[in-house]
């Protein structure tokens, strides 16, 4: 493999995909392949976070088969833990449910109370050395667990959902492992003790989404004209000014799912009509408004209404970390192009001119080559008749 990779004329064929979507790392993380794995995401920079077409990652298929020491390379490479796939489920979703099967069975072939209890106090055992790493590849009982709390402490999102509306710990019953994920995650994500002169401001996820007066529900609605979410559906009739730029509230709107796919919720404003009615991925294919059908401006994630800063713009293809663009791959990936297609058009005899004579059986040569031949020197079929191309 490491001789494959130096040789290799065409460096993208690493992330190549087959029919169902796998790459050559998919396929190492569902075969246990360590040493591939190694190989393809150091040497290769083969791309961790490549869906298939039911769009895992390499870290799902690594989590559902519990082969932990992919699980802990590609973590270490700092692959993306928080990818969905076709259902909704981020690598951290398919360990829980994991355990949770693990479990049932085990439950299943108890005979006495005594074995549940120390079942139990493995789990409690376990969370006492989670945050060091991930077990031993041989511990069957405890990789599922160990697994999830390993994506928990490296900043695994326990609050995100699938398309059932389940959270990571909704599809984990028992109680001390959801302790434990809850304190590997925030040991892990805990910001430094602020000096007494500083004043800390939130932009966390979880702030940003709770509301401003109750501080129970989330914020659901839309405050009209200023555009800012500060309250829930509940609170909002008893607001006056908007608590964030204390602008007057003449309209509130209840922002609903998205009325294209009706699948997420609603998280992008659009500017200067002030509708709020896709969601991140639809509003990108638009240009108009598809409630007022006005031309769309601007616009506005959910995060920053709320008063949180944008996300990061997500960089072109093949422009690097600094803003340049890596002309070297284009060059290469075009060169090869010429390449491949001087070799179909040149003739397969002599390889030096262009074909401009085909034989019956669909294969060609060049003049020179196709009169002296008798035999095609493809499919080594008789030559019946030359039709010569202009």
């Amino acid at each position: 493999m490491r001789i494959l990779l130096n040789k290799l004329p065409r460096p993208w064929i690493v992330d190549e995909k087959k029919d169902d979507g796998y790459t050559a790392l998919h396929l190492a993380a569902l075969n246990n392949h360590v040493e591939v794995a190694e190989l393809l995401v150091q040497q290769g920079k083969a791309n961790m976070d490549i869906q298939n077409v039911n769009l895992q990652t390499p870290l799902h298929l690594a989590v559902e088969r519990q082969h932990t020491q992919i699980v802990r390379l590609l973590v270490r490479e700092s692959c993306n833990l928080n990818i969905p796939d076709k259902d909704g489920d981020t690598p951290l979703h398919e360990a829980l449910r994991h355990h949770t099967l693990s479990q049932l069975r085990q439950l299943q072939d108890m005979q006495d109370v005594g074995k549940v209890r120390s079942l139990d106090g493995d789990i409690l055992f376990l969370a006492r050395f989670l945050l060091m790493g991930l077990g031993t590849p041989g511990a069957d009982k405890k990789s599922s667990a160990s697994i999830a709390c390993f994506l928990a402490a490296n900043s695994a999102d326990l609050n995100i959902k699938n398309k059932k509306g389940q959270t990571p710990l909704d599809l984990c019953p028992d109680p001390n492992l959801c302790k434990a994920l809850a304190k590997c995650h925030k040991e892990r994500n805990s910001p430094s003790i602020p000096t007494s002169n500083t004043v800390v401001i939130r932009n966390d996820q979880e702030s940003l989404e709770e509301c401003m007066v109750c501080s129970d529900m989330k914020r659901d609605t839309l405050f009209g004209p200023c555009g800012h979410i500060a309250t829930c559906s509940l609170c909002s009739p008893r607001v006056k000014k908007c608590l964030m730029c204390k602008e007057q509230v003449q309209s509130r709107t209840k922002i609903e799912e998205c009325v294209v796919c009706s699948d997420k919720k609603a998280t992008i404003l659009f500017k200067p009509c002030g509708h709020m009615c896709a969601c991140d991925g639809c509003a990108a294919l638009m240009k108009k408004c598809v409630q007022c059908r006005s031309n769309i401006e601007k616009t506005v994630p959910f995060i920053v209404c709320c008063g949180g800063t944008p996300p990061p713009a997500p960089l072109p293809p093949n422009v690097m970390n600094n803003g340049s663009r890596d002309n070297n791959r284009d060059v290469q990936k075009l060169s090869q192009q010429l390449q491949d297609i001087k070799d179909q058009t040149s003739c397969p005899v002599c390889m030096d001119r262009l074909k401009n004579m085909i034989f019956l059986c669909g294969h060609g040569a060049c003049q020179l080559c196709g009169d002296r031949l008798n035999e095609c020197p493809i499919c080594r079929k008789a030559v019946e008749k030359r039709i010569l191309l202009y």
